[in-house]
C-alpha cells in the first residue's frame, strides 16, 4: 500500500509540474513529450510482450505484437502531425 501510495503522490506531482508547465511554451513540451512517450514504450516492452508470449501462441503473439506495434506508430504519426 504504500509503494501504491508514492506512485499516486508522483502521478500528482506530474500533473502539478504539467500544470506549471503549461504556459512555459513549446521547450517544456518538447522535453517532456518524448520522455513520457519513453515510458509507455517501455512499460509495453518490458511487462506486455513477456505476458504476450507466455499466454499465446505463435500466431496470436504474432497478430498482438504487431497491434502493440501499429499503436506506437500511431503515437508517431499523432507527434508528427500535431
Amino acid at each position: 500500500m504504500l509503494l501504491q501510495l508514492v506512485t499516486a503522490l508522483a502521478a500528482l506531482a506530474g500533473a502539478a509540474c504539467s500544470l506549471l508547465a503549461e504556459g512555459s511554451g513549446a521547450g517544456a513540451v518538447s522535453g517532456i513529450l518524448p520522455f513520457t512517450a519513453g515510458g509507455f514504450i517501455y512499460l509495453g516492452t518490458v511487462s506486455v510482450i513477456p505476458e504476450i508470449l507466455r499466454n499465446s501462441g505463435p500466431s496470436q503473439a504474432f497478430l498482438q505484437l504487431l497491434a502493440l506495434l501499429a499503436g506506437v506508430a500511431m503515437m508517431l504519426l499523432i507527434a508528427q502531425y500535431e
